[in-house]
């Protein structure tokens, strides 16, 4: 759970609804605290209205000493029930006259019934001001009017201000606001809440990628990312740019540990092969010198043979570890490229996979033509049994940017993964088709000839890439 909620998958969104909430609360509630403020105020203006509307009958009732006619105008039409609360007092501040006659009796002492309105009685102040009533929490204010008649003050009238009828009203419009923004919100928090998601989706799925960096292959990570133009955008540029260099870094460290371990592997074979060969050498010349000694029996003859041929064959292996490019043969032509064409024509029907060609090759180079004609017939070879019978192979052959071009393709078994790596390898896979040294002879010349070797699978598809400079002797490798 606390994960989850560490995620900004949920906190944005979640943020959002907050915020959306608590707005939706405190402007419901500043309605009512606005409307409640309102009320107050216009109660204290009608108080003064009306005040003064009865302060000349107040000071004749005062004079007259007519309680009955102050009490009906402080009692009003509303009655006894009346919102305000009406108190009159003599010029000797003792209460004359008031529409709450049970509880504000006649003749009683202001400071007695209502402790601190002698105060205000002093003051003179006609404005709406604070006051509080002990045991009454909801008056609050009071409006005070001087009664005077001939410059003589006769009396006071005191409006005491509750808000007892206000709450009713501003507990209404607070659950109403509350009723009517909930609404709102019900259809807004879904948008809201999809909305923040939608943002935070790229952040997220950088977030993704940049975990799988150092848990998946660079040169085989697929990561798409917003690329934008906000702040995220230029973000998932700048990350999909770093992401480019590693993979590069990658291939080419991959690169450099697959050539220095083919070159490691390249020496130990060429040393395990010259010790091989001198000791193998002479054996054959023992051989061919035991028959020129005389006749032998055939039991003697048919042993001879036997070994003979298992030499032969030991010393062609041998032999094939043992490539070296010679830049002493004539130079490549055209000519040689449709010589291997007419070898490799049988092989087609032999194997049941059609091979197409396209050759263009017109340019001058100083390339060996042996090493050459191997390495492609080598290639053209190798992709007839990779394609089997239902498959296809093609060769392609071109001279561009000074670079001998050879890219061969065929279509048949797929390429396994773990043998992608070490195909350039003596005796990669045990196979029972051929020796398991094509490829290897093939990197060894093309490395000879300061060239590059590539090979890429894609399901069924596999396609070798060799490029080799057109003047070996040139520093463009």
């Amino acid at each position: 759970m606390t994960r989850m909620l560490a995620s900004y998958r949920v906190r944005l969104p979640l943020a959002l609804s907050v915020t959306a909430v608590s707005t939706a609360v405190l402007l419901a509630l500043a309605l009512g605290l606005q409307t409640l403020h309102n009320l107050r105020e216009d109660q204290g203006r009608n108080a003064q209205r009306l005040g003064h509307a009865m302060a000349a009958l107040l000071v004749g009732a005062l004079r007259q000493d007519n309680v009955w006619l102050a009490y009906s105008l402080l009692r009003g039409p509303d009655g006894a029930d009346g919102n305000l609360i009406w108190v009159l007092a003599d010029e000797n501040g003792r209460i004359f006259a008031s529409n709450r006659p049970r509880t504000y009796r006649l003749d009683q002492l202001l400071e007695q019934a209502l402790p601190g309105l002698e105060a205000v009685r002093s003051a003179r102040n006609d404005a709406v001001q604070a006051f509080e009533v002990e045991g009454r929490p909801e008056i609050r204010r009071l409006v005070h009017l001087a009664l005077e008649s001939e410059g003589a003050r006769v009396g006071d009238l005191f409006a005491l201000l509750s808000d007892r009828p206000f709450l009713q009203r501003f507990y209404e419009i607070l659950l109403g606001g509350v009723l009517v923004t909930g609404g709102v919100l019900a259809f807004l928090l879904p948008i809201g809440w999809i909305w923040g998601r939608r943002i935070v989706a790229p952040l997220v799925q950088l977030a993704d990628c940049m975990a799988r960096v150092g848990r998946d292959d660079l040169r085989t990570l697929d990561c798409p990312v917003a690329t934008g133009d906000d702040e995220i955008g230029q973000l998932g540029r700048c990350f999909t740019a770093m992401l480019g260099a590693l993979s590069e870094k990658a291939q080419l460290e991959h690169r450099i540990l697959q050539s220095e371990r083919l070159a490691a592997v390249g020496r130990v074979a060429a040393g395990v092969a010259h010790e091989i060969n001198n000791p193998l050498g002479g054996m054959v010349m023992a051989i061919d010198t035991y028959r020129g000694g005389g006749p032998a029996d055939a039991r003697t003859t048919r042993l001879l043979d036997l070994l003979d041929r298992g030499l032969h064959q030991i010393q062609e292996t041998v032999s094939a570890l043992l490539v070296e490019a010679r830049a002493d043969s004539r130079a490549l032509t055209p000519a040689d490229f449709e010589d291997v064409q007419t070898l490799t024509e049988p092989r087609p029907t032999r194997c049941g996979a059609p091979l197409t060609w396209r050759v263009d090759f017109e340019a001058q180079t100083s390339l060996p033509a042996t090493p050459v004609r191997q390495l492609l017939l080598n290639l053209v070879l190798n992709a007839l049994k990779a394609a089997g019978d239902g498959g296809t192979a093609s060769v392609d052959i071109s001279a561009t940017d000074g670079r001998l071009g050879i890219d061969v393709e065929n279509t048949g078994r797929p390429l396994p993964p773990e043998r992608l790596d070490r195909l350039f390898e003596p005796f990669p896979s045990r196979r029972r088709d051929g020796e398991g040294l094509g490829l290897w002879v093939c990197y060894q010349i093309v490395s000879q000839l300061r060239g590059s070797i590539d090979v890429d699978a894609q399901g069924a598809l596999t396609r070798v890439r060799v490029r080799i400079p057109l003047q070996p002797d040139d520093d463009d490798a």
